[in-house]
């Protein structure tokens, strides 16, 4: 994030990732300022990760906003996805099940990112951390960041979230924190090993992203895209 731009007021996980790329937790919490703050940023567009039944628990602000697209990155009654996630033992368990079994879905996100109109492009999720930070840590590839830069940038969601799970762990039984907790942690050793599973499954990020539909044309105009404002 640029030392100029503050997060909206409400948000807890706010950043700027890439220069024409931010993230950020559900834009839910935006206070009336937070709000006014965030159109001054002049996203061209708002892609919302969560679910259609997230949405509807947790609506967006900007609701029915020609900037605003829903596209959910988790499939659906998927089994085999289902069966992984169930599996998870840590957050890296969990994004790679997304890269093996929601490719679909994470180019059609990051189609969206290529496509939308001049101007930087906004991703969240619930809490801005996984789903959020796995296209974040996928364009920071594409862009030609490190591994560093990208594990630093997926770890800052650690102390940005301390107070939203201190009230998630408040919120439930001792039993169903046990459950939670293991995947409280932003390690950064969890999109390391996130990106290391691309390495060793298909060699390269092109490769994955060309296999699923994502032409090199396309990823060349993206890294563009995504490096500059």
């Amino acid at each position: 994030m640029t030392t100029s731009e503050q997060p909206p007021g409400g948000l807890l996980n706010f950043r700027r990732s890439l220069p024409g790329l931010c993230r950020s937790d559900t834009l839910s919490r935006l206070t009336p300022d937070g709000r006014r703050d965030l159109k001054a940023l002049k996203f061209s567009r708002i892609i919302d990760l969560r679910s259609r039944t997230e949405r509807a628990a947790d609506p967006p602000p900007f609701l029915g906003h020609p900037a605003d697209l829903n596209l959910p990155l988790l499939p659906w009654r998927h089994r085999a996805f289902n069966e992984a996630s169930a599996a998870a033992r840590t957050n890296a368990d969990h994004m790679t099940a997304m890269l093996d079994h929601a490719p679909n879905q994470i180019v059609t996100v990051l189609g969206a990112i290529l496509d939308a109109p001049p101007g930087p492009v906004l991703i969240h999720c619930h809490a801005g951390k996984d789903r959020t930070g796995l296209i974040a840590a996928l364009c920071s590839e594409l862009a030609g960041q490190t591994r560093d830069q990208t594990a630093a940038d997926y770890a800052a969601s650690g102390p940005a979230l301390i107070g939203f799970y201190r009230d998630q762990q408040a919120r439930r039984t001792p039993e169903q924190w046990a459950q939670l907790a293991p995947f409280a942690a932003t390690r950064a050793d969890d999109i390391r090993r996130t990106l290391t599973h691309i390495d060793q499954h298909w060699g390269h990020l092109d490769s994955y992203l060309n296999a699923h539909g994502l032409p090199g044309s396309d990823l060349s105009a993206l890294r563009d895209r995504l490096t500059r404002t």
